[in-house]
């Protein structure tokens, strides 16, 4: 009788000891993939774009998706996608969507949109480093705390016109609420702050998997709510454009290494420091990161009446 007394004991305590562990070790959530939007008109100009709007061009749509394509073939399925009001991002999660052929629920947030670039919008990078020196715009383009110079009365109005169409229901709950004239990169990340908290960590949390179409800096402030990067990181971080960025989190929404996971054949890249992994080819992502890096002195777009050529004036 001793026997099954014993066998009984035994098995009651590794229950116990289950839920124990069940109880300390988080169990894993959900995945979130930031994609930057595909090549627009005005980045083939090398020009400051911020919340203007222009389209994708045909290797930009091309970029998207082979997105797509790329998340197809890690198997991904979206449960949740979210891009700005701008449509360099709705035409390039439209494109990863229809190459992905799913149709997932789509939110378009105004909290996405990019870093407002002030009365730099429309001005070629290239030129501003001609004309105030490559230090001065790489501070303007990347310095959390820099804002840029305020866009005119006029070029702001037709900014907003062009590129901050603030999606009805936000209108119905903030009534309010006024376009900026500039933003610092680090403006633009705390009004993305509350899209994070109220909508895509819950979302994660839950265990879906989230996609992320947004702007260079907008992305880089997503990157820094998730790590608690360092002015001095942030700064360094490079997204490429159209290459996924994928994050795996335990249920306390902290991130978790997946880069084992996700290295398929090689086809994978990982920051120092960034749990996020950037799925591709290793060279071609980090050729991409060098140039993304040298925007501001590797355009060669002539000068000359840049606003008026874009309808802005």
């Amino acid at each position: 009788m001793r026997w099954p007394f014993a066998a009984a004991l035994l098995l009651a305590l590794a229950s116990r000891l289950v839920r124990a562990l069940a109880t300390s070790a988080p169990a894993a959530s959900g995945r979130l993939i930031l994609v930057r939007h595909g090549q627009s008109t005005w980045n083939e100009l090398g020009l400051f774009t911020g919340w203007a709007d222009p389209p994708l061009t045909a290797q930009g749509r091309r970029e998207a998706a082979h997105a797509g394509a790329l998340l197809g073939a890690y198997g991904v399925r979206v449960d949740t996608a979210l891009c700005s009001t701008l449509r360099r991002t709705s035409q390039s999660l439209e494109t990863m969507l229809a190459t992905l052929n799913q149709q997932p629920a789509v939110v378009r947030s105004w909290r996405l949109n990019e870093q407002h670039c002030g009365a730099l919008t429309g001005w070629n990078k290239r030129e501003l480093a001609i004309a105030y020196g490559e230090r001065q715009v790489r501070r303007w383009r990347r310095e959390p705390h820099v804002r840029p110079p305020p866009a005119s009365e006029l070029l702001s109005e037709r900014v907003v016109q062009l590129g901050a169409r603030i999606g009805r229901l936000e209108q119905r709950r903030s009534c309010s609420l006024t376009a900026p004239s500039c933003e610092s990169m680090l403006d633009a990340c705390s009004r993305y702050r509350p899209l994070w908290s109220h909508l895509i960590a819950p979302l994660v949390r839950r265990g879906q998997t989230v996609l992320v179409v947004g702007h260079g800096n907008m992305l880089r402030g997503a990157v820094r709510e998730i790590e608690g990067l360092s002015d001095e990181q942030l700064m360094a971080l490079e997204i490429p454009q159209a290459t996924p960025m994928m994050y795996h989190f335990d249920a306390d929404m902290r991130p978790v290494e997946a880069f084992d996971e996700l290295a398929h054949g090689g086809q994978a890249i990982q920051t120092d420091g960034i749990h996020g992994v950037l799925l591709g080819d290793p060279d071609a992502i980090r050729g991409a990161q060098e140039l993304s890096a040298a925007a501001h002195t590797a355009q060669n777009a002539a000068p000359g009446s840049v606003l008026a050529r874009a309808g802005l004036l």
